[in-house]
Order: structure tokens, then sequence, then C-alpha cells
């Protein structure tokens, strides 16, 4: 954590069931998709759909109105909340009307990658094999009931498991400050991450299906 840095958290997923974050590839008769793996060929989940999750579970509290009350500066409540999730999460300005110099910005809020503490991995070792397996899926007729022909796809999942990552919170800069928000005040709303992340229930691909069920926890803050 930087000098800078307002808030920090470690992250833990702990998966309830079956979950599935897509690498793109297929493995023959195996699998018609296979999960993301890290370089030692562990599952883990990219801070980027960590981030993506999160922003979507911070948009519902901001439009129930669980920040309204850092609106210090009196913007209209539409126009607050959307400003508040540039500042935090960023956002691509070619969409927003921005300048050429501001095209584009991160955001104050990162995450690490998700992945399995050092320790699990190392006596897991070489069985690797365990952490996965494979559902089969196929597409149903709707007037007959019965499977459509070349329809049966295997996925292969990852089995439940607790992953671990960091969420930090920068301070912010006056350019890209849309919210007008101080940052003793994000820092405020930083104390209220544990809870938003309490509104993400499922991460990853196939959740339609059951997949990716989920609880967030956040602690040590700083």
């Amino acid at each position: 954590m930087t000098e800078t840095t307002l808030k920090k958290f470690k992250l833990t997923v702990n998966f309830l069931g079956y979950w599935f974050i897509s690498s793109g590839l297929e493995k023959g008769a195996y699998s018609d998709e296979i999960i993301l793996r890290d370089a030692d060929g562990f599952p883990f989940i990219p801070g980027k759909t960590l981030k993506g999750v999160f922003r979507e579970a911070f948009r519902v509290a901001g439009n129930a109105g669980w920040f309204d009350k850092f609106n210090t500066a009196k913007l209209e409540l539409p126009v607050f909340r959307h400003r508040l999730i540039q500042t935090v999460f960023g956002h691509d300005g070619r969409k927003e009307g921005f300048a050429e110099d501001e095209l584009h910005t991160e955001g104050l809020i990162h995450f690490t990658n998700a992945v399995l503490p050092a320790d699990v991995k190392k006596e897991i070792g070489d069985n690797k094999e365990y952490l996965f397996t494979t559902v089969q899926s196929t597409a149903i007729d709707n007037e007959s009931g019965t499977a459509l022909n070349q329809s049966l796809r295997t996925n292969e999942v990852a089995v439940p498991m607790h992953l671990m990552a960091e969420l930090s919170l920068d301070p912010p800069h006056p350019v890209n400050n849309g919210s007008q928000i101080s940052a003793e005040a994000l820092k405020e709303i930083a104390g209220l991450f544990p809870v938003v992340s309490s509104l993400i229930t499922e991460i990853g691909g196939k959740r339609r299906r059951g997949f990716g069920r989920c609880m967030w926890y956040l602690g040590g803050s700083k």
C-alpha cells in the first residue's frame, strides 16, 4: 500500500458451488470450454472481473441512496451517483464527450487477481486435477421437450474453494473528480465496501445455470 492509498482490504471470495471463468479455449473431447488458469495451472479470477461485479454492486447501492449523504456539492442525485461511479471505477471518455486528453480514466479502485493462497497451492502440489471437473448440458426443444441434435456441450468447471485478493482505493485527483467529493468522504464510502460486497452473490460464467454462487468477505481494512 502506498502512502497515498485511502483504504486497503483483504478480499476473500468463497465459492459455494461449481464456478467458471472461461479461458476461451477448448480441449478436444474433454471439454468444449476450459477454465482460466494461472501460470502454475491453478484457477483464478482476474482483477478486472472482480472490479466489474463490484462496480455493478456499487451501482445498485448508489441507486438505493447509500451514498447520497456525501453529495455535499448538491448535484442532482442522478448526476452525483453517475459521477461517483466514474470517479471510483473510471470511465471511457469517448462515450461521455470528454476532451481528447481525458478520453480514459482508470478510476480510484484497484483489485489484484483472486488466487489460491500460496500455502494452499503448496499443499495441493501436483494434484491440481482434483480442483476441476466437467458438467454436461444440452438445449431442449420447447415443443417436443427433447434434446436438440448436436447440442450437447461439456464444460470444465472448478470445485468450491476460497480465493484471495486485495482491494485498494486511491485518493481522487482534482482534474478527474467529477463527483466533487473529498478524500475524507471517499474514505467513509470505502468503509461501506464490506456491505456493498454482500450484494454480490455470483461471479463468472454460466450464472443463469447456477454456477458461480459465492460470498465475499472484506477484512483487514487500513
